[in-house]
């Protein structure tokens, strides 16, 4: 994952990452589970995804969240919702060496149904670090209301400990266009990854 956007290319087999944000397991050919206990990845916080070529990917699964929070969040999921059935579609549509972006359109379904589109970029302008930039919107057709969402920062990876990464940010946390008041929130995760076969 970017922040908050699931890259549109799933891990290889075998693949375990550990993090503040998602918790993951891939198996072969191209099926990865994952949980998000804090916020969401994809604006799912438990399911699947497969990856039906390189850059295109489709997931599934419970749109909730596992932590109350003190903030009206939860990056596109209300905590006062009931869960509800979360799907997406990511698509990498460029990808180089120091540079890739996605699209990842969205929707959930339950007591509210709300549908909406993420985008995210990375740029790598050095072996050490790269920087992150996403923007969101949805738009909750139960309530007849936009919201919007912006965040960005930084990942560092030490060349030297190639299997942990450091993120670091801020996030405008998603709020409705008719009563716009983002609250600010720091981004952090650590992320650690390994093969297991």
């Amino acid at each position: 994952h970017y922040f908050y956007c699931p890259t549109a290319y799933v891990n290889p087999p075998f693949h375990f990452v550990g993090s503040l944000h998602e918790i993951s397991y891939s198996l072969p050919p191209a099926l990865q589970f994952h949980m998000s206990l804090l916020d969401n990845v994809g604006r799912i916080n438990f399911g699947a995804r497969y990856g039906f070529k390189d850059n295109l990917s489709v997931g599934a699964g419970m749109a909730w969240s596992f932590v109350d929070y003190t903030w009206d969040g939860g990056h596109g999921i209300r905590r006062w919702y009931n869960p509800r059935l979360g799907l997406f579609l990511s698509y990498g549509f460029t990808r180089t060496e120091n540079f890739e972006a996605n699209i990842t359109p969205h929707t959930q379904i339950g007591d509210n149904f709300s549908i909406g589109a993420d985008f995210a970029l990375m740029g790598t302008p050095s072996v050490y670090w790269s920087i992150i930039f996403e923007a969101g919107f949805s738009f909750d057709i139960t309530e007849g209301e936009p919201y919007i969402n912006f965040d960005g920062g930084f990942r560092i990876h030490p060349p030297k400990i190639p299997f942990l990464n450091f993120d670091f940010g801020i996030d405008l946390v998603e709020t409705s266009l008719s009563h716009y008041s983002p609250g600010v929130a720091a981004f952090f995760d650590v992320v650690f990854t390994m093969i297991t076969n």
